[in-house]
């Protein structure tokens, strides 16, 4: 599925099963703000090509089973667009690389505003 327009997904609370596709990335959705797929018994891992959005504003994972890292942010327009990420009540594994977790507004100079996830503390 390609909704190139779209400016919010929102599958929470679905009962949706699976691993997140591949598909979603940029080219697909190049309008997406927000993508909401908490709620669900997602698996798997989070594809890197969410963390690559150009538009994406809030990325609402929680409260699935989905396992490995959160992808490392490559694209420095990404870091100033993103202002949420929700994955906590996952199996991620910790700790959450320090990449993500200097997107904090109140540690660095970029607007991440919600972080649903524990990072170590220095």
């Amino acid at each position: 599925m390609r909704l190139k327009k779209a400016y919010m997904l929102d599958f929470s609370r679905n009962e949706f099963y699976g691993t997140i596709p591949n598909d979603i990335q940029h080219e697909n959705y190049s309008t997406l703000r927000l993508l909401y797929l908490d709620h669900n018994t997602l698996t798997g891992t989070i594809p890197a090509s969410l963390m690559q959005m150009r538009k994406l504003k809030g990325i609402f994972l929680n409260d699935n089973y989905l396992e490995g890292m959160i992808p490392y942010v490559i694209d420095d327009d990404q870091k100033v667009n993103l202002l949420t990420i929700r994955v906590q009540n996952n199996r991620l594994t910790q700790p959450v690389a320090p990449v993500i977790c200097d997107l904090d507004v109140n540690k660095g100079e970029y607007e991440l505003v919600e972080l649903g996830v524990d990072c170590e503390i220095w």
